[in-house]
């Protein structure tokens, strides 16, 4: 992958239409989150499938696009609107590379949360090209370090299915689906090692980027998430205010 992109090029990555690729790779970038739709921000509000006792979800995701190439930010939130979690990733020629992700903690001594910055081992967040024939797998792995004694290494692979659809507030939208499989390997000097592992799936809508996600957790359990809608930031933040005015109350 390659971290410079001339304009023409880089122009050329964002806009194009889909295609199939001359070396008998599928081309599916335009099913990635929108970059260029996305330079003011928007927030993704995704509902849990099934569960009502589960809140929502918000990702807050904008881009920059310059001279120098194009990046997409994401912050994560849950129900008291706190972030937990950032990533930033990169445009490059074959896909969306992780440059940065940050995971935030809380405790009740500081207001501040801790900031814990991932070591990325392989970050490649998404492709643009796949076999239609075998799926390839994409590799995608992640270190922290939450303390000396405490470590975790976050393994994602991600195999392309095929087409599909997905209906999203009364329309259907072109859409691709990834299986996924996670291993999440524990490090503690005091507990010993741990390896949980996941099995789920992803969806990409054309011009929406990821509309639904599940993981299956074991024993029957699983997370299953799907979007809900979308909006400006300043709704997330209105919302924010609601909930600290319930809270005090």
């Amino acid at each position: 992958m390659h971290h410079f992109i001339k304009n023409t090029f880089f122009l050329c990555l964002v806009g194009c239409s889909l295609m199939q690729c001359s070396n008998g790779k599928k081309d599916i970038r335009n099913y990635y989150f929108p970059l260029k739709k996305l330079t003011e921000g928007l927030v993704y509000e995704y509902r849990p499938v099934g569960n009502d006792s589960i809140t929502p979800v918000y990702w807050y995701y904008r881009s920059l696009i310059n001279k120098e190439g194009a990046y997409l930010t994401g912050t994560y939130y849950e129900y008291n609107f706190e972030p937990l979690q950032f990533v930033r990733e990169e445009l490059v020629k074959n896909g969306m590379l992780l440059q940065d992700i940050n995971l935030y903690q809380y405790d009740t001594i500081s207001p501040q949360p801790t900031i814990i910055d991932g070591k990325i081992l392989s970050g490649t967040t998404y492709p643009f090209e796949v076999s239609e024939e075998d799926g390839g797998i994409f590799l995608y792995k992640v270190k922290f370090a939450f303390s000396p004694e405490i470590q975790a290494t976050i393994i994602k692979n991600r195999k392309y299915l095929g087409e599909t659809t997905f209906e999203w507030e009364g329309e259907t939208y072109d859409a691709i689906e990834f299986e996924l499989k996670e291993l999440v390997e524990y490090d503690d000097a005091k507990a010993g090692g741990i390896e949980p592992e996941f099995s789920g799936s992803e969806i990409y809508a054309k011009g929406l980027g990821l509309v639904y996600y599940k993981k299956d957790l074991g024993a029957g359990s699983y997370l299953e998430y799907r979007l809900h809608k979308t909006y400006l930031m300043e709704e997330l933040e209105t919302r924010f205010d609601q909930y600290l005015k319930q809270k005090k109350r």
